[in-house]
């Protein structure tokens, strides 16, 4: 295939997936065209070859779009893109949540510090279209967005000038700062991509760092992007943290959790992950998520701080599981929130700050 063919098969595929659970009784070409007209709004070659009625109404909005796809549907149900309401955060709206598979996200970065100037002057160079994604200042650093299909390669150098964060996985910087200048050791325990480790060296200048992970090739691609970065190296340690025994010796005073989950914040960039969803696999993950939090803190001094995030829009991978490990006494909740995406075409994600206690 040709570029164009592979772009349009991905357009298709990724169509067919942004329906989730709705509309599972009608063919797979009828759930091919329904999805490239909810989530397109220009018009596309195919959409006029095989549904030229709709492909004609292609810039209406999307609540009127769904309204036509009702009339030739009527069991559609938008509600039915995600059926688990229940299962929701506290603060997740089920039909906002279920529209906002039907917007494609935006790509978002993070600027380095010091880097503010030289990174909009390339932009603007480059005539790349973007949007400030934190236009009221909330975040301690410059945030800009793009459009999907946005190509950054080699308008600014990646890592060192700037990151490809999400934008609520920026937001966490509101729970990973200190709040002084004193030097201090942070283990970031499920570091994964790196994007938390690089953002907590340049929220905590100087601090040590321990990063680590279960896989050996995230380690040594951590060590590439710490480099590109131009940051000090941390300490590296790979280690099962559902294992006392592969815990570092050491404690801390800062633990950064960002723990494996289910990942439902973050499908609307991998819808083919809520097409295929196991509402089961929850329950074995909070499991996980128990067992490594109960883990790790045996390693954070008395008084020391727990930052503890997901990607996850389930309750029980989130405020349920921070409420019971309140519980055991351990621990204190400073503070926690869930950060939807939707609205600013951005992930969902959870974040709770807890304090260790002293007994």
């Amino acid at each position: 295939m040709g570029s164009r063919d592979r772009r349009m098969v991905t357009e298709m595929v990724y169509s067919y997936f942004r329906l989730g659970h709705s509309l599972k009784n009608i063919s797979k070409e009828e759930r091919i065209i329904t999805g490239l007209f909810l989530t397109n709004s220009k018009k596309e070659s195919i959409l006029e070859s095989l549904h030229p009625e709709w492909h004609q109404e292609i810039e209406k909005s999307l609540e009127e779009k769904l309204e036509l796809v009702h009339r030739k549907f009527p069991d559609f149900d938008l509600l039915e893109i995600f059926p688990w309401k229940k299962l929701l955060s506290t603060g997740v709206d089920h039909r906002t949540y279920c529209l906002s598979f039907l917007e494609r996200p935006r790509i978002f970065i993070r600027v380095r510090p010091g880097k503010e100037k030289s990174v909009k002057d390339k932009l603007l160079r480059h005539q790349i279209e973007f949007q400030d994604a934190d236009p009221i200042s909330v975040l301690p650093f410059k945030s800009y967005s793009f459009a999907s299909a946005t190509k950054l390669d080699g308008v600014f150098i990646l890592n060192r000038e700037a990151v490809i964060q999400d934008l609520s996985s920026q937001r966490t910087a509101l729970y990973l700062k200190k709040g002084d200048n004193k030097t201090v050791d942070i283990w970031d325990c499920c570091a994964g991509s790196g994007g938390k480790s690089i953002l907590i060296t340049d929220l905590n200048p100087g601090c040590r760092l321990t990063v680590s992970d279960i896989r050996e090739s995230i380690l040594n691609n951590l060590k590439k992007r710490f480099a590109e970065a131009a940051v000090p190296l941390p300490e590296f340690l790979k280690a099962d943290l559902t294992d006392q025994n592969d815990l570092p010796k050491k404690m801390f005073p800062i633990l950064v959790a960002d723990v494996p989950c289910t990942g439902s914040g973050t499908w609307s960039r991998t819808p083919e992950a809520l097409y295929f969803f196991d509402p089961g696999s929850v329950s074995v993950y909070r499991q996980r998520q128990e067992k490594i939090v109960s883990n790790i803190i045996s390693r954070l001094k008395p008084q020391g701080i727990l930052v503890y995030i997901t990607c996850s829009v389930f309750a029980d991978e989130n405020e349920n599981l921070t409420a019971h490990m309140e519980s055991s006494g351990k621990l204190l909740i400073e503070k926690q929130e869930i950060m939807p995406g939707y609205g600013q075409a951005s992930d969902s994600m959870y974040a709770c700050r807890f304090i260790k206690n002293s007994k």
